[in-house]
Formats: C-alpha cells, sequence, structure tokens
C-alpha cells in the first residue's frame, strides 16, 4: 500500500464526483458535452483507478475504469444534441 494512494483518491474524486453523482454536473457532462468537464470527469476517473491501484484494490479499479470506458464510449457514440 502506498502513502500517495489517499491524495489521488481525494483528487480524483474530487474532480469525478461533481460530474458524475451531482445531477447539475451530469447535465453538463451529458447534455452539453463541455470539453473541460468531460476532461475533468476521465481524469478524475484515472485518478481513482491509481489510487486504488496503488493500494492493491483491483474490484475498485475494475469498477472504476469500466465507468470511465463505459462513459467514454456512450460519449462518443451519442450524437451531441442541439439546442
Amino acid at each position: 500500500m502506498s502513502a500517495a494512494a489517499g491524495p489521488v483518491l481525494v483528487a480524483g474524486y474530487a474532480l469525478a464526483v461533481p460530474f458524475s453523482v451531482y445531477v447539475p454536473g451530469f447535465l453538463r457532462l451529458w447534455r452539453r458535452r463541455e470539453p473541460l468537464v468531460v476532461v475533468a470527469e476521465e481524469l478524475g476517473v484515472a485518478l481513482i483507478c491509481l489510487g486504488w491501484t496503488l493500494r492493491g484494490d483491483r474490484t475498485a479499479v475494475a469498477i472504476n475504469a469500466t465507468w470511465g470506458v463505459g462513459l467514454a464510449a456512450a460519449l462518443a457514440l451519442t450524437r451531441k444534441r442541439k439546442h
């Protein structure tokens, strides 16, 4: 277990949660597809996966990686809506 895992997880969750759990943030991510929001979400998920890797929890890495890859695929496969 690495001592760096804690701060990495905090940074990752701080970036990802506002755009995945908080409804207005998710709407910015999904409906408006704001580029900085998409990058922040994906960077947050990558940091979360790194943090759990440093802690040695393969299950948490798999769950979070599935979310990150699934979200990226969904965003890529669906069209941006016109407002």
